[in-house]
């Protein structure tokens, strides 16, 4: 038996509401749009019909 290490990335599709304007948000730097969607997206369900992008291998090790 091995044990794999590495990183998988999810893609995946979200839709949020936020109470901005699409002038406020874009008077927002790249750093607070990003957290304030971050913050704003339902995780969870996101993930739930996200999409493996790619996947790296980064260790094996017999166990």
């Amino acid at each position: 038996m091995i044990r794999i290490s590495g990183i998988a990335t999810v893609r995946v599709d979200y839709e949020v509401e936020i109470e901005l304007t699409e002038d406020q948000f874009y008077e927002l730097t790249e750093k607070k749009q990003t957290e304030l969607l971050e913050s704003a997206i339902d995780w969870r369900d996101a993930l739930r019909n996200g999409q493996t992008d790619e996947i790296e291998v980064h260790d094996i090790e017999e166990v």
